[in-house]
């Protein structure tokens, strides 16, 4: 247990199409996992960054979310991410967009995902459709698996932690029959610096989130040398929380070294918090 290497970010990335996550993977370095999957998947080195290629229409988008989730592990703190090309009359070809509002024919309410603030970049609604729709009079974006991603994402964490970023690739001036490989990939990569600024924003959202949920360091140290149940752990934690505002982890380990079991230590810590409590009648 205290040679668990704790992940400082994590990002997960559901892409429909290989041209729209090709850039993708070469800029964050994202080899394919070496085991035979459901779903294409990627992942960095690091395994901060995994993809999933879902293909095309929410079915798709729902299963590989959820896959994604479950075979990369991911927790609480990751932040998850929904690139891809979308039709619009509203902007020109190759804007790129956050969207700040779902909706579908499907669902009587619309959903709403929270936008990274102090940015820049252009907000509009998405509407998600399950057949390609032509008619783009009536929407602002029309994509065919933004809905469902962001319906199994908020369910695996937060909305402040997911994010739809959408180009336009077709509109009244631009065929959707003329969209080719090539032009997706380019109008991703063509993005691609307004992409990074965005994940980064997320990539720090996360390591923040890492950090509120981390346990304290000397938590390792001290569960390898006694053993701890899971309801002790929880008090561990919670005591090592609350001791070292008052307490450098060199006093801490002076103080329970003489500890001969992990019941002794939680005993320790908890008349070391007793008597530094504040008591507030005297001020």
């Amino acid at each position: 247990m205290n040679n668990l290497k704790i992940k400082k970010t994590s990002i997960r990335w559901v892409v429909a199409l290989k041209e729209e996550a090709q850039i993708i993977l070469e800029y964050f370095k994202l080899k394919a996992v070496d085991e035979k999957t459901i779903y294409p998947i990627y992942k960095n080195e690091e395994e901060t960054h995994w993809l999933i290629i879902s293909g095309i229409g929410r079915s798709n988008a729902s299963a590989s979310t959820a896959y994604l989730y479950l075979y990369s592990k991911a927790s609480k703190c990751t932040s998850w991410i929904n690139v891809g090309i979308v039709g619009s009359d509203k902007g020109n070809y190759g804007d790129l967009f956050l969207v700040d509002k779902i909706s579908t024919d499907q669902g009587k309410k619309s959903t709403y995902p929270s936008t990274m603030p102090k940015t820049s970049l252009p907000k509009m609604h998405l509407y998600t459709s399950d057949i390609p729709i032509t008619d783009y009079s009536t929407h602002e974006l029309i994509d065919m698996e933004g809905s469902a991603f962001f319906d199994i994402a908020s369910k695996l964490t937060s909305k402040e932690f997911i994010c739809l970023i959408k180009v336009i690739s077709d509109g009244p001036k631009n065929s959707i029959k003329e969209i080719t490989k090539s032009k997706i990939s380019n109008l991703i990569k063509d993005n691609l610096t307004k992409i990074i600024d965005v994940v980064s924003y997320y990539e720090r959202l996360s390591e923040e989130e890492f950090q509120i949920k981390e346990k304290p360091k000397l938590f390792y140290d001290i569960t390898s040398k006694w053993h701890f149940t899971a309801t002790q752990s929880y008090k561990l934690e919670t005591l090592l929380r609350r001791v070292e505002v008052f307490c450098n982890k060199r006093d801490l380990k002076e103080i329970i070294k003489s500890c001969e079991t992990s019941n002794s230590v939680i005993n320790v810590l908890n008349s070391k918090i007793k008597k530094n409590i504040v008591n507030w009648s005297k001020f």
